[in-house]
């Protein structure tokens, strides 16, 4: 069984709570800082790739693409070299060369980086296949009001992209969207999330997906917008986040649902609503997942979760105790969501059918659904270790020191001891967390609940439906 440690999400609990770090400190500090952090957490990089030998592949796509692969990880190693000679270089050039000379040699350098990573790259949105169908009349798109967006993390090629997307379709039964955060190296990325993080920097990547997702979210006929993303991508999507809760209203907003592996993000903003719903916040859904050891979530989202305690970061965060790696398939969806059986099952019942949302599912769906679902029983029926520190720690923080006095300034005191406008208490993360102790990961997490091409609202039809259906079994009702 797995062991999973959970971080309950915080609570709109503090007015003082910011929601962009560059709204409280200057950009050459948060440079400063994040590269400071940065290195603290270097030792962690050799096990980007660890293990090295992950399981679970599906075999007929790993042989198709092979050739790629290899050619990526070759590209992405030379420029891993050249940019770490370029930067040992760099100090020595600027000092000894003429500001021409530099200036050129720079560009020249760029020129031959981009060049090497040309083969790499390709169109700014891909699409995966359809996902395999589990009977010959099943409507290959049964989730017409939805849509799927990943956001690809550091050193990821487009045919990496593709793989990733058509791994996700596979597992939840959706076509996905992918946008294209194109690599030029992992040291180039890296200076990339620095810039991101620290100078709210809207790169192309950046973009291109507040394009694709403020399209999805205005159309009328888009009832749901899942967006999944994988390191930097969680950077992008905390910045497209701040960007579209600027321009769309809440209700619009509230389509919206976000999953992320391995996120580098420092920050996810999520204001109250004002609206009353069932949720308290615009957007109703966010869950973190991450590796213990795994160098880019410890540098964003774990040390975020822990350390900035009066910065804004919603979501719940769901941690693999011991676990290192960061590969998104490999690392994350192979251990969480693994897929022994890619092309589903397709045996039938009696050949009885099942209705769930007013739509006929044949056995077979169902049973697709509750393959993946079995496939993940190890890590969703895992009781979590849950995390009071945080929310304790979120409790007893102190406000900010303010940037300037203001007369008549309001004082907000210290934890669980305002609420002004939506907002709760401090005292409401620890609250929220005593509520998880002794809940299993399959009990707090959303996500899974669309595995197999299922949703949240039909689930709950089903289970309701299955119920019924074994009565009528046991009744003899389908006896033949």
């Amino acid at each position: 069984m797995a062991n999973i440690k959970f971080i309950p999400p915080q609570q709109m609990g503090s007015v003082d709570n910011y929601s962009v770090r560059a709204l409280r400190s200057g950009p050459l500090w948060l440079l400063i800082k994040d590269t400071g952090v940065l290195f603290t957490v270097l030792p962690y990089l050799p096990l980007l790739f660890v293990p090295l030998n992950p399981k679970a592949k599906d075999e007929k796509q790993q042989s198709a693409s092979r050739f790629k692969s290899i050619r990526d990880n070759v590209i992405q190693a030379l420029l891993c070299l050249l940019q770490l000679a370029l930067s040992v270089l760099f100090i020595p050039a600027l000092i000894s060369l003429p500001g021409i000379l530099f200036i050129a040699a720079a560009s020249l350098s760029v020129l031959i980086l981009r060049l090497i990573a040309w083969p790499t790259q390709g169109p700014r949105i891909l699409y995966s296949a359809d996902p395999p169908s589990t009977s010959p009349t099943a409507n290959p798109h049964p989730h017409p009001h939805e849509r799927w967006i990943f956001i690809n993390g550091i050193c990821t090629s487009s045919s990496g992209l593709q793989a990733n997307i058509d791994r996700l379709s596979l597992l939840f039964g959706r076509q996905v969207l992918g946008v294209h955060n194109q690599s030029y190296g992992i040291f180039s990325d890296l200076l990339e999330c620095l810039l991101q993080r620290c100078l709210q920097y809207n790169t192309m990547d950046v973009r291109v997906a507040f394009e694709v997702l403020k399209e999805h979210l205005i159309d009328d006929e888009v009832g749901k917008v899942v967006l999944v993303a994988h390191s930097q991508g969680g950077i992008i999507a905390s910045m497209v986040v701040d960007a579209l809760l600027t321009e769309l209203p809440g209700i619009t907003m509230g389509k919206l649902e976000i999953y992320t592996f391995g996120s580098a993000a420092s920050h996810f903003n999520n204001p109250p609503s004002s609206v009353p719903r069932p949720q308290t916040t615009i957007i109703p859904h966010i869950e973190h997942y991450a590796n213990e050891y795994d160098t880019v979530p410890r540098w964003g989202v774990l040390y975020a979760i822990s350390n900035l305690l009066n910065n804004r970061y919603t979501g719940s965060v769901f941690v693999r105790a011991g676990a290192s790696g960061h590969m998104f398939v490999e690392h994350y969806l192979d251990p969480i969501f693994p897929l022994r059986k890619p092309h589903g099952a397709k045996a039938a019942v009696n050949g009885v059918q099942r209705q769930a949302n007013g739509q006929s599912r044949t056995n077979g769906t169902v049973d697709v659904i509750n393959e993946r679902v079995e496939e993940a029983r190890s890590y969703l029926d895992a009781i979590v270790d849950l995390d009071e520190t945080v929310p304790l720690k979120r409790c007893k923080s102190g406000p900010s020191k303010p940037l300037v006095q203001i007369k008549g300034r309001r004082d907000y005191g210290t934890a669980g001891q305002v609420m002004v406008s939506g907002y709760g208490t401090k005292e409401e993360d620890v609250v929220m967390a005593q509520q998880a102790r002794g809940k299993t990961v399959k009990e707090l997490s959303r996500l899974w609940l669309y595995l197999g091409g299922s949703s949240p609202e039909e689930r709950r039809l089903q289970d309701a439906n299955d119920r019924r259906f074994a009565r009528d079994i046991a009744s003899g009702r389908y006896a033949h």
